[in-house]
């Protein structure tokens, strides 16, 4: 039997370790989730695996071979998230203190270190097994060239390879060249994706006779868009020729460097190690790449340094300090016999744990399975009422709920639970309103630490407990859901649950008290859970068909760009292609390069190029019109019609408490607070949304909130009075600084300089940055800052009482409480002027959020206790949107409920200056846009 060498993909289980677990911190508050999950996945191997020969190969970081070939190649990736950033050096050490032989070669990737290697062992006719699930390896995979997905635990031979992707291990490179990859921005042949591909390839083969074969396609009917396909393979032969270059795999790497570097990390040295005209010794291949054992003293100094000590119990790694804690538990299961009896307990409660098992994340779909409840250190009970065992001795969700129903709604019992918002929702599509949300652990973790981010319940036990909880990945089979789990299991997983969230609350209170956060936390984020609750759950209503008109014009508009584009350069070309662009710009039409990047493969026609040049010729300005439509078309014309649920008919954006660290609400799926508004055809999306039939939008919106929080706050006399007295602050400012007379008119261009100072001030502008933006010399840009310090003295004082506080405390604080702690802006950020302006705009910002959160309880409470006609249907930054349902009301009555509306809203808190929200109703969300 021949013996199995392992080829460890080692980069990519780094990313996929960060996204699998939960946030996690050390004692000192490091970020180690990926740390984590790749150590506990690397040991879950090597205890099932026990290999003799093994190998962990990382890309180096640097750029390759590909960069060479095509500059935008990778240049999509996103940033390497903040919390990965300060975890990245350490991998090499846990691999290392692991046993495990690290190579990286300068100049290639893991990928074609592992087919070097790959091809090199299976010519010494070894078995090997490439441990990853990146399906670019798989032109790797042969009869002796397996691959293993251990997340999955799903092998890959030559069929399996077939039945993933369509194509066997041979034909994967074509099939890659063909399809394109977005990640790694591989532009692929233009109109074809995977299917087209996988035609294409069983129909002619090679990519090479496929280009041939241009004419024949155009005719062939059982390829799909065939004219078009064809056509494309006659514009595009030179990408496509491209792509396969940059998907090939280099499987003739230098194998004396990647020895030499797994050798630097082994135990066995050899002298007369040497390679003799390129021939190998095969002996010292596989010495290179001998698995060492795990050395303890290292390892152990790392899960120390880490906080990993769960990990010594669970791989049995001996460390006398080292223990799991266990907690101690009554897990009860209320069938239908126990049902009377635990309701009698439940009805007793003043507080209490709650947890839902449903059949889906979508709110509007989601079944009840179960319920979990809690209200014990050590007593928890789970409700099954949707599971397929044991069905006759479960209660049905709708007699539950119903017993239940007088306990949920009630205000007087706290609720506890780990994101509520999604249970509140949950219980309002079954007819039921929770009330008294008191604690959300994940919502408490965040004001706790708001910059860490990863909130969830594992890692929340982990963190505060010590504690390692069952995942529902470990109890819900895939394509399942939970009404599949055995009742023992769900009542393991569930109680567990509910149980672990009131302990949490325990803890976590506390923490709340101890560091001044009781009044942000009791008064703003936990009765805002059932605020926002509601709004997401209503949604607002979506004008599809006009969306879609919008979308053939812009289509219409990109046609004609691309005309006078083709016409403007007296050529066509490919205009998505950044090097054929730079080709028409630089060396065509001969537009001055002067100032402009200068890459290997031409120059750079980024967007701060194009702005840059636009004076120079017509095509630069064209292709930034180009570039905005395009984006527009594809980011909401295009993608909003697709977020409309189909079970009521309105989109519903997620208005996330826990993501934004200054405080502010975020919008997901679908993002509703960056629709474009600078531009004419951005502010027409906003047309789209509309009120339910029968209403009206009323849109109010706090006024230069940010300004009139630095006045209150700084206490400068001469900002106050500006404010008091009604004045255009901007205009109020140009005359300040500039030194304008009352008498004389301030021009817009004044007034921008105002403006920009204005605001500049609150976010930390330089003088530099000043000057950027006003395109002045930076001496002037400075100056300016200047002036507006000596003619607002106390706000300078301000700021350099909030950086004093910084220095002292490390933290700063809101007017409500909240804080950002400044050692935590700092994790994975490099740019420490940021990390000051982050800290430095924390309490203006964080004060701003305060305030629209406190605004959006006021009316919620007053919509409910009046019976008002008025429903809250979304927050965008400054902004409260609300449909007032007309039946029975006129104009004036709009104008009353326009007035109610602001005058609740300027009340919200006492401040030196005057809270003012503009009001405006209309249609649509673009005509209410006050």
């Amino acid at each position: 039997m021949k013996e199995t060498i392992y080829l460890f993909d080692g980069s990519a289980y780094i990313f996929r370790a960060f996204y699998a677990t939960p946030r996690l911190t050390n004692s000192d508050g490091f970020p180690t989730n990926a740390l984590y999950g790749f150590t506990r996945m690397c040991l879950k191997f090597l205890r099932d695996t026990a290999p003799g020969h093994a190998v962990m190969v990382f890309d180096a970081g640097q750029k390759t071979f590909r960069n060479e070939l095509y500059e935008e190649y990778k240049a999509n990736r996103d940033e390497c998230p903040e919390d990965l950033k300060p975890q990245m050096p350490y991998f090499r050490d846990v691999s290392r203190a692991l046993g495990f032989p690290v190579v990286e070669l300068p100049g290639y990737e893991a990928d074609d270190v592992i087919g070097t290697l790959a091809r090199a062992l299976r010519s010494l006719d070894y078995s090997v097994v490439i441990v990853s699930a990146d399906k670019d390896l798989m032109q790797l995979v042969s009869d002796q060239v397996s691959m293993w997905d251990t997340m999955r635990d799903k092998h890959y031979d030559r069929d399996a390879v077939r039945e993933k992707l369509g194509v066997y291990p041979e034909q994967v490179i074509d099939y890659l060249a063909i399809a394109g990859d977005s990640s790694d921005n591989v532009p692929g042949l233009k109109g074809a994706g995977p299917k087209t591909a996988i035609q294409l390839i069983e129909g002619y083969g090679s990519v090479e006779n496929i280009l041939s074969s241009a004419a024949e396609i155009a005719e062939d009917k059982s390829i799909r868009s065939r004219k078009k396909i064809a056509e494309m393979l006659e514009t595009g032969r030179e990408l496509l020729e491209l792509s396969k270059q940059l998907v090939t795999i280099c499987t003739d790497a230098p194998l004396e460097l990647i020895e030499l570097a797994a050798e630097s990390d082994g135990e066995h040295e050899d002298e007369n190690f040497s390679h003799m005209n390129g021939v190998h010794n095969a002996d010292h291949l596989l010495r290179s790449i001998e698995f060492h054992g795990l050395r303890t003293e290292e390892l152990s100094e790392l899960v120390e340094k880490f906080d990993f000590h769960s990990l010594f119990q669970d791989f049995e790694i001996q460390k006398h300090s080292s223990s799991k804690p266990t907690l101690e538990k009554d897990y009860q299961l209320i069938l239908t016999p126990d049902f009377d009896s635990w309701l009698t307990r439940f009805r007793e409660q003043k507080e209490i744990s709650l947890d839902l098992e449903t059949t889906s994340l979508d709110v509007h779909e989601a079944k009840i399975v179960g319920i979990a409840v809690c209200w014990d250190e050590t007593e928890a009970f789970y409700i099954p009422c949707g599971h397929h065992e044991r069905v006759q001795e479960q209660l049905s969700s709708e007699y539950v709920l119903n017993a239940i129903r007088d306990v949920v709604e009630s205000a007087e019992v706290k609720k506890i639970g780990q994101n509520l918002k999604y249970d509140t929702q949950v219980f309002l599509t079954h007819g039921v309103h929770l009330r008294g949300v008191w604690f959300d652990t994940m919502v408490a973790a965040y004001l706790l630490h708001p910059d860490t981010g990863g909130y969830g319940l594992s890692n929340l036990a982990k963190e505060y407990l010590g504690y390692t909880m069952l995942e529902y990945s470990e109890v819900v089979s895939d394509g399942a859901d939970f009404r599949q789990v055995s009742l023992e299991r769900a009542l393991e997983y569930a109680a567990e649950d509910a149980h672990i969230t009131w302990l949490l609350y325990r803890k976590l209170e506390t923490l709340i008290a101890e560091n001044g956060l009781e009044k942000v936390c009791y008064e703003v984020e936990s009765p805002l859970v059932e605020v926002l609750s509601s709004i997401e759950h209503v949604g607002i209503g979506l004008n599809v068909a006009f969306l879609n008109e919008m979308n053939e014009s812009v289509s219409a508009q990109l046609q004609a760009l691309e005309q006078k584009i083709y016409e403007a350069a007296d050529c066509e070309f490919n205009i998505n292609s950044p090097k054929q662009l730079g080709e028409v710009l630089f060396e065509k039409l001969g537009i001055p390069t002067e100032g402009v990047k200068k890459t290997k493969t031409g120059y750079s026609t980024n967007q701060a190029v194009l702005e840059q040049i636009q004076d120079e010729h017509p095509v630069p300005a064209l292709i930034l019109e180009y570039r905005g439509l395009h984006k527009l078309k594809s980011t909401y014309l295009e993608s909003l019609p697709k977020e409309v649920s189909p079970v009521t008919g309105r989109v519903h954006t997620r208005l996330n408490q826990t993501i934004a660290a200054t405080g502010r609400l975020s919008s997901s799926e679908p993002n509703l607070q960056n629709i474009p508004i600078q531009t004419p055809l951005g502010r027409q999306v906003r047309r789209a949304f509309v009120p339910s039939e029968g209403s009206l939008f009323i849109a109010a919106d706090y006024s230069q909130i940010e300004l009139r929080l630095l006045a209150h706050l700084s206490g400068d006399e001469v900002l106050i009075q500006a404010f008091h007295e009604g004045y255009d602050i901007h205009e109020r400012t140009a005359r300040e600084v500039l030194g304008i007379s009352e008498g004389v008119e301030v021009t817009p261009e004044d007034r921008r300089l105002g403006k920009t100072l204005n605001f500049g001030i609150v976010y930390g502008m330089s003088g530099f940055r000043l000057a950027k933006e006003l395109g002045i010399p930076v001496a002037e840009g400075t100056a300016y800052i200047e002036a507006y310090f000596g003619r607002y003295p106390r706000v300078r004082e301000y700021f350099q009482h909030v950086e004093e506080q910084m220095e002292k405390t490390g933290e700063v604080r809101t007017l409500l409480g909240r804080r950002r702690i400044v050692h935590e802006i700092e994790v994975g950020v490099r740019d420490k002027n940021f990390v000051k302006r982050a800290a430095m705009n924390a309490p203006l910002q964080g004060s701003a959020a305060d305030l629209i959160k406190m605004a959006m309880i006021r009316m919620a409470q007053l919509i409910e206790s009046e019976q008002l006609p008025l429903t809250m249907v979304l927050q965008v930054h400054d902004e409260l949107l609300f449909e007032l349902q007309m039946d029975g009301l006129g104009m004036l009555d709009v104008e009353r409920f326009k007035n109610l509306i602001a005058r609740e809203m300027e009340g919200v808190l006492p401040l030196q200056v005057p809270l003012v929200v503009g009001v405006a109703s209309g249609s649509n969300w673009e005509e209410a846009h006050a």
